[in-house]
């Protein structure tokens, strides 16, 4: 009796942390203690897997491709050494569980990635965050409040307030980024970095400088004007389909356009605790896909998951058995919601 209870908390647990109604103190602890009871054995898996099959009933809805969505993500995992791999075929075991244990593996590994977070204050008491991406490859892609998304490389720095104030809105870079803005005419959006200041109003362009040195800007759509900190006046405008890079002759402007396969920041897409419908619009601007939420309180759920070139099928399934939702297509669209309370009284 006392096993059964002990595995009726633990499931409890892990339904908390997946639903999001952990503090951060309790998560952090909850993914300390899973990496150190899991770590890359199979035997790990297999009770990730039977702990995750536990937790909800079985969904009787049909799923259109949950067989190729293991096998795809299985890969994955096997691939990335984050599972070893185990020879013969999974189909004739395969259940609904096993794809939400999946994608509970997925979650868990994608909230260790290296991505640091520091909240500080500045004079006017606006909160700023501050994000380090570290060594690892994933693009983690953060929608800023004004509606700014911002896809931030590897080994970069990104400054910017909670809450943009009045007139402005300004942020800080090192390293590389992906800038897809908001337009808003009344308020510039500002790029501060090493040596040059960068204003847009609302445009598509990827930066690159990590010291004063090195500086590489090529712009998507709209237009960009970019200054340099010590000489104000000496500033160049860049439009769509032009780059400009730092040489030992100043900035040099030439025609550049942006091929699709040259599109990094779409490759593997990593989203730390996010909304759902911020992630959804990333994903709809980015593929040939159409989800949509069926109302606020599910666009609000919070969610930290990894992409890589999954079809529109799997990436609705992993979102649902994350955050246990469901998905029906309406007039096209993939449609997320809340699940029917189906409990007995």
């Amino acid at each position: 009796m006392k096993k059964e209870d002990n595995n009726l908390n633990e499931n409890e647990t892990f339904a908390r942390y997946l639903s999001g109604e952990m503090s951060r103190s309790e998560a952090l602890e909850f993914e300390k203690a899973q990496a150190a009871r899991s770590g890359s054995s199979q035997s790990g898996t297999d009770r990730l897997k039977a702990q995750w099959a536990s937790i909800g009933s079985t969904d009787n809805q049909k799923s259109p491709d949950a067989y190729k969505a293991w096998e795809k993500l299985n890969f994955r995992l096997q691939s990335e050494n984050l599972v070893p791999a185990k020879s013969g075929s999974t189909k004739g075991a395969f259940q609904s569980g096993l794809l939400k244990a999946a994608a509970l593996i997925l979650i868990l590994f994608s909230v260790g990635v290296a991505v640091y977070y520091q909240k500080s204050k500045t004079t006017s008491h606006t909160e700023r965050i501050n994000i380090n991406t570290g060594n690892e490859t994933n693009t983690l892609v953060k929608t800023l409040n004004d509606g700014s998304i911002v896809y931030i490389a590897q080994n970069t720095e990104l400054g910017f307030p909670v809450e943009f104030e009045s007139g402005s809105r300004n942020v800080e870079l090192k390293g590389e980024a992906f800038f897809d803005i908001a337009p808003d005419a009344v308020k510039p959006f500002i790029i501060e970095t090493n040596g040059f200041v960068i204003q847009v109003l609302g445009t598509a362009f990827n930066v690159k400088t990590n010291n004063a040195d090195e500086f590489m800007l090529t712009v998507d759509r709209g237009k960009v004007k970019v200054m340099r900190v010590n000489d104000p006046s000496d500033e160049v405008f860049v439009s769509g389909g032009e780059q400009i890079i730092l040489s030992a002759k100043g900035l040099e402007k030439s025609k550049y356009i942006i091929r699709d396969s040259e599109m990094w920041f779409k490759q593997r897409m990593h989203f730390k605790d996010e909304t759902l419908k911020n992630i959804i619009n990333v994903l709809n601007r980015n593929f040939n896909t159409k989800f949509a939420v069926a109302d606020k309180a599910t666009g609000d759920r919070i969610l930290t998951v990894t992409f890589q070139s999954e079809s529109t099928e799997t990436m609705a399934e992993l979102i649902c058995v994350a955050l246990n939702l469901k998905s029906q297509i309406v007039n096209g669209s993939v449609v997320l919601s809340e699940k029917e309370n189906t409990s007995q009284n």
